[in-house]
């Protein structure tokens, strides 16, 4: 009977999981294909422009991109309002997981720490809005709708119970909302084509890494994932079995992977000998937040490509202050939970190491102390 309980128990948690759509972008593009024939015409182009100006342009300079973003909160229930320190967890995550500081990069197999990417691309909430004035980078709209389909850019209008973007040239709208059919998010991949409906769309259950947010999806990755779409990165399998991300140093993939594989998991597939497997932990896959951990060099390069050719103006403008730590009042009253080495280790040695201090607001600070 215990057994039989736990067969059962396991088997309504991993039917939940699976019912849960981890990305819906390719569902959503095709969808922005049938409203917008111009879009589906130039990203069509996207793969070629950008393999050629990679292969022109590409250096790996070391140069900080700043990316201005607004957060538009659209609820209905309060819950659904959520609040700013769980907007600027979001902000912090996005953060680390581009910058390659979240504490968890210690968990990339060996194999691939040495391609792990620092994309040098770095997030703030905006701090002058579309007309000048200040702003805190949040816009928080009351609405009648309950829940919002991939179906349509109701959640994008305010005309429709949503709100309108602000510029999407200058920054990067996000919505958080409840979305319907158990969808986390989506975004919108770039191309020349100057999109009405460009941005990405969070579900408030999956934006931050406290507040509202639910388990497995708890640690902010599914924003991280989006964004890597707004900023030209498809799935590690491409769009198709075993198909092409455009990225030369991800190994070529069957399918998504769920929940958080063992490594090595899925040796050789595709009919390869890659005894490595499948990298699940790579931010473009469909594990749990837990198990993500690294951007590729590759997509450094793609997202680099991306921003040049298609989002212009992010390379220089004056819409955020010098600092991207979120709210500077908010991260002063954190206490230090505990200090831990890169191999995740505590300790109270803090002399000649890199320390990760990890505190209460779920922050972590890297730190190299040299005495």
């Amino acid at each position: 009977m215990k057994l039989l309980i736990t067969f059962i128990t396991s088997f309504i948690i991993c039917l939940s999981s699976f019912a849960q759509e981890r990305c819906s972008t390719n569902e959503y593009v095709e969808f922005l294909f049938n409203q917008l024939p111009q879009y589906k015409e130039q990203r069509i182009k996207v793969n070629i422009e950008t393999q050629k100006w990679i292969e022109s342009n590409y250096n790996n300079s070391k140069s900080i991109i700043t990316v201005p973003v607004v957060v538009h909160v659209v609820w209905n229930t309060s819950t659904e309002n959520i609040s700013d320190q769980q907007i600027f967890s979001q902000i912090d995550v996005l953060n680390a997981d581009f910058r390659r500081t979240n504490i968890d990069a210690i968990m990339t197999p060996s194999v691939w720490q040495g391609i792990a990417a620092d994309t040098e691309i770095e997030f703030c909430l905006a701090s002058v809005d579309p007309n000048g004035a200040f702003t805190n980078g949040i816009t928080r709209t009351q609405t009648s709708q309950t829940s919002f389909s991939i179906q349509s850019n109701n959640v994008k209008s305010s005309s429709s119970g949503g709100k309108d973007p602000w510029d999407q040239d200058k920054y990067l709208n996000i919505w958080v909302c409840d979305l319907s059919g158990g969808i986390l998010g989506y975004a919108t991949p770039p191309s020349s084509f100057n999109n009405p409906y460009d941005g990405v769309v969070i579900g408030y259950r999956y934006f931050g890494n406290t507040g509202t947010v639910q388990a497995p999806y708890n640690k902010g990755r599914t924003c991280t994932h989006e964004v890597g779409h707004w900023l030209n990165l498809d799935h590690t399998w491409g769009s198709d079995s075993c198909g092409n991300d455009n990225v030369n140093d991800t190994p070529l993939q069957e399918e998504a992977n769920y929940s958080c594989p063992a490594f090595p998991h899925n040796v050789n597939s595709c009919g390869t000998s890659n005894s490595n497997g499948d990298m699940f932990m790579n931010y473009m896959d469909y594990t749990n937040d837990g198990c993500m951990n690294l951007f590729t060099q590759g997509q450094k390069a793609r997202m680099i490509a991306g921003i040049n050719q298609y989002r212009p103006d992010l390379l220089s403008h004056s819409l955020c202050n010098n600092n991207t730590s979120t709210n500077q009042d908010f991260h002063n009253s954190k206490k230090l939970v505990k200090v831990i080495d890169v191999l995740g280790r505590k300790t109270s040695t803090k002399s000649n190491k890199v320390l990760m201090y990890i505190y209460d607001d779920n922050s972590i600070e890297k730190k190299i102390i040299l005495n």
